[in-house]
């Protein structure tokens, strides 16, 4: 995929414009003739995604593009198609997708899916992944969790504060 990335370098601090392929800064700085910015890619996601067909979410990993995951999923005669919610950068997707499913365990209708609203799946994620910060496609849910959150700050503040 080619990217046009637009910043400053990280080396002289003057503003570039950049090409990127597949990860690989292609241009140079105009200024200092260096790579301006290092870049590389994931090795997997963690995505969460819902089916309006469906009960809960199913929350899993790829090492493609979520469009590719979303496309094979929806192409396997389950009615309804997946909508993307959120998806979590990964450098160990197996590992990181075992850690989300057993913080989820108790949600577990079977293998990848789970009895839970996206927010609150996502949500999961993000503890299970030491607070890794998701991507959303659902720009709803990315406010509900940030209100969630600060909800849960709030509240062990007033615990914190019962507590002494």
């Amino acid at each position: 995929m080619l990217i046009e990335v637009t910043g400053v370098c990280q080396h002289c601090g003057n503003d570039v414009k950049v090409l990127m392929l597949n990860g690989e800064t292609i241009d140079q700085c105009q200024s200092c003739a260096e790579s301006p910015f290092e870049a590389r890619l994931v090795k997997g996601l963690i995505y969460v995604v819902s089916n309006p067909n469906q009960k809960g979410v199913k929350v899993g990993l790829t090492t493609k593009s979520m469009e590719q995951r979303l496309k094979s999923l929806n192409s396997t005669g389950v009615p309804g198609d997946f909508i993307p919610i959120a998806i979590f950068p990964s450098d160990k997707p197996s590992a990181d997708e075992k850690k989300v499913h057993e913080k989820l365990r108790r949600y577990n209708l079977a293998k990848e899916h789970f009895d839970l609203q996206p927010v609150d799946a996502v949500l999961g994620a993000y503890r299970a992944l030491n607070r890794r910060k998701p991507i959303f496609f659902d720009s709803d849910i990315e406010e509900t969790f940030y209100l969630k959150l600060e909800e849960d700050k709030i509240k062990m503040k007033l615990r914190l504060k019962g507590a002494s």
